[in-house]
């Protein structure tokens, strides 16, 4: 149970296979992702909302609380892998 449902203030975890496959059950991403590249985003993106010092290491896996990533993607500009690169007219 989340925090935000009664749950006695723990918020909810999720790892980056679990973030991924929320990610791509929703409509945040406008195509597929891995977990690879939610983890590529974690590290490069500097509006992550989650830094890498509040991870929990749990196993093998690092988690992280639900609640501000799901936010995070939901208002996050939907970006591409970038513009195709026209051949110049020759």
């Amino acid at each position: 149970m989340s925090a935000e449902n009664g749950g006695g203030g723990i918020p909810e975890l999720v790892t980056f296979t679990q973030i991924a496959k929320r990610l791509n059950e929703s409509d945040f991403m406008s195509r597929s992702i891995t977990r690879q590249g939610v983890r590529h985003i974690a590290d490069t993106d500097p509006d992550w909302p989650v830094p890498p010092e509040q991870w929990l290491k749990i196993g093998n896996a690092w988690a992280m609380p639900w609640p501000p990533i799901e936010e995070f993607f939901r208002n996050r500009q939907r970006r591409g892998r970038g513009a195709a690169k026209r051949a110049p007219d020759s």
